[in-house]
């Protein structure tokens, strides 16, 4: 619920007590809570962008591997080698611009919660 929208009204005269103190109880650690939450979703972003590059490298793995298997002529291994090795850099570099952004993300959900 909104913090806006919270009552810190006293007690009417229809509202159980126990609901009423489970209401304002729960007001100290919903900050923490969202918090938490807001750091387990970066956590998973992050791990998200590792599984992916880890995906990638090995189905560049895979790939070479079929080269090596296929190509005899060393022109061919070796445009099919550069051809990985621009891929596998390309991976890396997205990989990176994705963690670079995890900090403002978190800080902006951070922000967002609070």
């Amino acid at each position: 619920m909104p913090q806006a929208a919270r009552s810190t009204a006293p007690l009417a005269p229809s509202q159980p007590l126990m609901q009423w103190w489970l209401h304002h109880w729960m007001d100290g650690s919903t900050p923490m809570a969202r918090l938490q939450m807001a750091w387990m979703a970066s956590a998973g972003e992050a791990v998200q962008a590792e599984l992916e590059f880890l995906g990638a490298c090995a189905d560049m793995q895979q790939r070479w591997a079929h080269c090596l298997n296929r190509e005899a002529d060393p022109q061919a291994l070796g445009e099919c080698y550069q051809g990985l090795v621009q891929e596998m850099a390309d991976a890396q570099f997205k990989r990176l611009h994705r963690v670079s952004q995890l900090p403002d993300d978190f800080r902006q959900q951070v922000w967002e919660e609070l």
